[in-house]
């Protein structure tokens, strides 16, 4: 007896379903993710910065500041000459600006009597002998999904924390270690 296949039977419909359903399950959280992903480059290309700008500032022999402009999300890399701050033109210290849909949420240093959080106040220096500002930068994609980067004033390096965390001294322990 012959039959006429005119659709799917029910298991190959299920089998279907079952398929897409595993697809999605895989790829949604990484979609989902691309925020976290902006935000743990943005940390990355500021830790870079920060180092390069260290390491100028010691070979050169020269005051360095690196600058950012909260609002906007950019930050550049400026050197001292006569009684002025100059843009730097390399390309690994020059103007930058934050991956898509990160942002500053705030920026403090030692020198700064709390936090700024817009405006283009904030900078954190670097001196000729290796000494650069304690300063914690927050970033942020939402509400609630902040990394934190402590800069340590002795050695330059820059610790990040996948979370908010305050400026205070056992912060600066932290970054020490």
């Amino acid at each position: 007896m012959r039959r006429n296949s005119a659709g799917f039977t029910l298991v190959e419909l299920l089998v279907v379903v079952f398929l897409l359903g595993a697809f999605f399950s895989v790829a949604m959280p990484r979609v989902l993710k691309t925020g976290d992903m902006n935000l743990r480059s943005a940390s990355r290309g500021l830790v870079t910065t920060i180092r390069h700008i260290y390491s100028k500032a010691i070979f050169e022999k020269r005051i360095y500041k690196l600058s950012f402009d909260i609002d906007t999300g950019e930050y550049w890399a400026e050197f001292l000459e006569g009684n002025q701050f100059r843009l730097e033109e390399d390309s690994a210290a020059g103007l930058r600006k934050l991956p898509s849909g990160v942002f500053f949420s705030d920026i403090q240093t030692e020198r700064t009597q709390g936090k700024i959080a817009s405006g283009r106040d904030a900078f954190i220096l670097f001196l000729p002998t290796g000494i650069v500002d304690s300063a914690v930068i927050h970033l942020r994609t939402g509400k609630d999904n902040f990394f934190t980067l402590s800069t340590n004033p002795y050695t330059g390096a820059t610790k990040v924390f996948d979370e908010y965390v305050e400026f205070n001294s056992r912060l600066q322990n932290l970054a020490e270690r």
